[in-house]
């Protein structure tokens, strides 16, 4: 996903990793760092770190294990959530799994639920500020990790559920990032773009 968004960015020569925990606060802290050094400024944020653990219902997950999901799915999210002056614009990553459910996976619902709520708040506060926040909401992506976790046949199942009758690209998505960060959507804040073939049912 990281590689897909850089390439949708225009300036993507400019990009210059950085390794660190953003669902902590020193993490976050090194990440804002780096990117004032570098750059001098920060006027684009996209919050795209996540993860799920599929295959427990609430009452088998742990405490651990649910502090876990929320953290990098949510916490994180708001750790690097910026408010700085002269504006700039965030974009959060959520899932349709935060809109609609998801079997067996509660933790991430929770969390991917919080980030579309997060993303109105933040909107609704920094609006002021100079500062737009959105939410881009994906369906099920082909991504490596979903070439690991699921078998082709599943893949399948899921790919038919949508109604372009197949999976997104990480760079479809990376696209309406890409947007939702740029000029061209200078009249678009505090919404959730689902962008997911038109997928009913996640499973």
């Amino acid at each position: 996903a990281l590689r897909a968004l850089a390439s949708a960015w225009p300036f993507a020569s400019a990009l210059e990793p950085v390794e660190c925990d953003v669902a902590t606060e020193a993490g976050a802290e090194a990440l804002a760092r780096s990117a004032l050094a570098r750059f001098g400024r920060i006027d684009v944020v996209a919050n795209v770190a996540g993860g799920s653990r599929p295959g427990k219902t609430a009452d088998e997950v742990s405490l651990d294990e649910w502090r876990a999901v929320v953290d990098a799915n949510l916490t994180s999210t708001f750790l690097v959530a910026m408010r700085k002056g002269g504006g700039g614009a965030i974009v959060n990553v959520a899932s349709g799994a935060g809109l609609r459910g998801m079997k067996r996976n509660p933790a991430y619902v929770a969390a991917k639920g919080g980030v579309v709520a997060l993303t109105r708040a933040l909107a609704m506060d920094h609006a002021g500020d100079g500062v737009r926040v959105n939410c881009v909401s994906p369906g099920p992506v082909l991504t490596p990790l979903m070439r690991r976790n699921r078998a082709p046949a599943e893949i399948d199942v899921i790919a038919r559920q949508s109604m372009s009758g197949r999976l997104g690209l990480p760079e479809e998505l990376a696209s309406a990032i890409a947007f939702l960060a740029s000029d061209a959507a200078a009249y678009v804040n505090g919404q959730t773009l689902e962008v997911d073939g038109g997928f009913a049912t996640l499973v």
